[in-house]
C-alpha cells in the first residue's frame, strides 16, 4: 500500500490531549479512542503511526493543509466554517456521534437543566470546541464563560467550586463523571437538525481519505465506543 503521506510508509497524525477518552495522554504518551481507532486502521494496512501533540484544539482541522500531517483526530465536528478553513483537506465519513453537555457538581443536579440555568455562573469550555460555539451570544451576556485546555484542572476547579459547570461532548464528561461527585446536565444536540458527528480531516495529497472511509464504513457498530482507554 503506497500512499503520498508526509513521511514515506508513516501515516502522521496530529492530535490534542484535553478531551479524554477521545485523546489524551496516558503515561506520557498519546492514548485515547480517536488514537486507538487510527493505530487499528494503520495496522490494518501495514503503515506505522506517528501522533503529534499539539497544545491546543483551535484551528487542529487545518494542520493537514499545511502538510503537518496527514490526518488530524481530536474528536473533531465538521462544521462547514471548520471545512472552509481547511482548503487541501477532505473529511472522512462520520465515525461516531456525540451530544453536548455540561458537566457539573451532583450536589447541583436540581439547580441546573439547560445552559439558561447559568445566568450569573460561570461555564468553562474549550476555546474554538462545539462546546464553545454552543454558547451563543445572549448567554454570554448574562454568563461568565471561560476556556480551560486541561481537563484536569477544570475538573478540579469545578469540584472546588471555581466553576459551576464544563461544557463537552457527552463522551468526555461521562468519563470525567467516574468515581467523582459529578454529574451531566443540559445533554442536548447543538443543532438538532444535523446531530454532531466526528470526522477526520485527511490531507488531500495524502491520497488516503478512500481507505480510511471504506475501512470507517466495514466497523461493526459501536466499535468505536467500546474501545477502551
Amino acid at each position: 500500500m503506497k500512499w503520498n503521506t508526509v513521511k514515506p510508509d508513516v501515516i502522521t497524525v496530529c492530535t490534542y490531549s484535553g478531551f479524554a477518552p477521545v485523546c489524551f495522554m496516558k503515561d506520557g504518551e498519546p492514548a485515547g479512542k480517536d488514537i486507538s481507532f487510527l493505530k487499528n486502521f494503520a495496522a490494518d494496512h501495514g503503515m506505522k503511526v506517528k501522533f503529534i501533540v499539539l497544545p491546543y484544539f483551535i484551528g487542529i482541522w487545518r494542520e493537514p493543509c499545511k502538510g503537518s500531517c496527514d490526518i488530524a483526530a481530536a474528536g473533531i465536528s465538521p462544521w462547514k466554517a471548520r471545512k472552509d478553513e481547511s482548503p487541501g483537506a477532505v473529511w472522512t465519513k462520520d465515525y461516531f456521534h456525540v451530544q453536548r453537555s455540561l458537566l457539573i457538581r451532583k450536589a447541583d443536579k436540581d439547580k441546573f437543566h439547560t445552559i439558561a440555568d447559568f445566568k450569573g455562573k460561570t461555564i468553562a469550555v474549550t476555546e474554538g470546541s462545539s462546546a464553545d460555539l454552543d454558547i451563543d451570544a445572549e448567554t454570554r451576556k448574562t454568563t461568565t464563560i471561560e476556556y480551560r485546555s486541561d481537563q484536569g484542572a477544570a475538573v478540579a476547579e469545578l469540584l472546588a467550586g471555581s466553576i459551576d459547570a464544563f461544557g463537552e461532548g457527552d463522551v468526555s464528561n461521562l468519563y470525567l463523571a467516574i468515581d467523582k461527585p459529578l454529574t451531566i446536565t443540559a445533554v442536548h444536540h447543538l443543532d438538532p437538525k444535523n446531530p454532531e458527528a466526528f470526522s477526520f480531516p485527511v490531507r488531500e495529497a495524502s491520497g488516503i481519505v478512500d481507505a480510511l472511509n471504506d475501512w470507517i464504513a466495514a466497523r461493526p457498530k459501536d466499535e468505536y465506543l467500546n474501545i477502551e482507554v
